[in-house]
């Protein structure tokens, strides 16, 4: 897991912060064998092209690992706290 991570932070969040309408990003450990990231988008559009794009690096970037792409919700935020 800690190749995944790697990864995702040295390569993919600086391309997913370079698309149209990027808020925000976070992964986190659910536990030794699980991640889970969000991010935010200014709007619908903008987070249906980031989600293209996510599933497209997964499969080109991750491939060689042992790497399973569970599900992918979207929606739109409904509450918010801090910055």
């Amino acid at each position: 897991m800690a190749e995944v991570v790697r990864r995702v932070d040295e390569v993919w969040l600086e391309k997913l912060s370079k698309l149209h309408g990027f808020e925000t990003y976070y992964v986190m450990s659910a536990d030794d064998s699980h991640l889970t990231s969000v991010s935010a988008f200014i709007d619908e559009a903008s987070g249906r092209k980031a989600a293209e794009a996510s599933a497209e690096w997964v499969g080109s970037n991750l491939n060689d690992l042992d790497v399973e792409f569970l599900e992918m919700w979207q929606g739109p935020v409904v509450v918010h706290g801090g910055n």
